[in-house]
């Protein structure tokens, strides 16, 4: 960050909160900084197709391509029964047959007995070994951990899969459960689920619930009614969030949250306005219950123009990186900016902060007046 130098003091009145300003104990009419854009908002999870669910995709996709077939026994042409004696002839199929179906259906064929074609059963999964059962040649697949590699197991359904404490699967990183391959989602019906992993990293434009990485998932942070998805990074804990707060939440569609689901907010600058996706902006939100904790997000849609100085009714009448807030003469649009050095302030105005100070990440930010 460039350095810049101290800003000049803070206006008395800002100081001695006489003014409808934000933070101040009184109240006022000045909205809490990032104010209607909802600070400890739920962010919807993505719909694929625009509803209002998600679509996890099939559960218990292949963990790859079988090379061949399985383990499982070689089944060998059948060459019928075994007199132990020469092949003495034959005049019927009968004759040739014997008993067993799974090795295939033996013929006679000019006066030979001819070996039957053995059925083949293969499931594509590496760790079961298949197998043909008598009398109804049908087919069994039998899980075998043994096949699998050091503190995995075999799943009849997705392979080896790691040993894994929650069920079916992880969400936060390190994920576990699933299939080499694939990540853990949440599914259509809040439930979690295996699917073949994404390429979208977080904080990334993404299409579908399972199009991120293993260990985040494609939600819609458009709070207008429009769809602007981006990939956010499952989590328990702030230190997993890079900066950000593990605070966001999944709708479940009925005014409520999916349980046990929560996702980071975005450790981005609302003074330079980068690190979000093209089609969304930064701000600043606080929680809405407990340690009301600051934090920045990204956002969208950003549809107001107004800039310093322009007149609002509240923060989605101004452009990106502008607060709505009333500095003493009025509700108008005033810039974020770094208390301290001034940055994100130009001309005559100052960077003032605010009388309960907003601290995210060790800086303190306040508005341009």
């Amino acid at each position: 960050m460039e350095s810049m130098e101290r800003s000049r003091s803070r206006p008395l009145a800002l100081l001695l909160c006489t003014a409808s300003v934000v933070g101040c104990a009184q109240g006022g009419r000045g909205p809490t900084p990032g104010g209607p854009r909802d600070g400890g908002r739920d962010a919807s999870a993505l719909p694929s197709d625009g509803g209002d669910t998600l679509d996890g995709g099939p559960a218990g996709t292949d963990s790859g391509a079988d090379a061949g077939r399985d383990s499982g026994p070689t089944l060998r042409l059948d060459a019928g029964p075994d007199s132990g004696a020469p092949d003495a002839g034959c005049t019927s199929a009968a004759e040739c047959d014997d008993g067993l179906v799974c090795n295939g259906v033996e013929r006679c064929e000019g006066g030979h007995c001819t070996s039957g074609t053995a059925v083949v059963c293969d499931d594509g999964i590496t760790c079961t070994v298949d197998r043909c059962v008598e009398p109804a040649a049908s087919c069994d697949y039998v899980p075998d951990d043994s096949l699998c590699g050091a503190g995995e197991s075999c799943s009849a359904a997705t392979g080896c899969m790691a040993g894994c404490a929650e069920s079916p699967c992880r969400l936060v990183a390190p994920q576990c459960g699933c299939p080499s391959g694939q990540g853990c989602y949440v599914d259509a019906a809040g439930g979690r689920s295996c699917s073949a992993a994404g390429s979208n990293a977080e904080g990334a434009p993404c299409t579908a619930p399972t199009s991120c990485t293993a260990g985040n998932l494609c939600i819609n942070i458009d709070s207008g009614g429009g769809s602007t998805p981006v990939c956010a990074h499952f989590c328990s804990l702030d230190s997993q969030c890079g900066g950000g707060l593990c605070v966001i939440t999944l709708s479940d569609g009925s005014g409520g949250s999916i349980p046990g689901v929560t996702l980071c907010t975005r450790a981005c600058d609302p003074v330079a306005q980068t690190g979000c996706r093209t089609g969304a902006y930064c701000d600043i939100f606080q929680e809405s219950a407990g340690s009301m904790r600051y934090f920045t997000d990204c956002a969208a849609p950003s549809v107001g123009s107004g800039t310093q100085g322009a007149s609002c009714a509240d923060a989605d009448d101004c452009a990106a990186g502008y607060a709505c807030l009333d500095p003493g003469t009025g509700d108008q649009c005033v810039h974020w900016c770094r208390v301290g050095d001034g940055t994100g302030c130009s001309g005559l105005t100052t960077c003032v902060g605010f009388t309960s100070p907003v601290t995210i990440g060790g800086t303190e930010y306040g508005v341009c007046v």
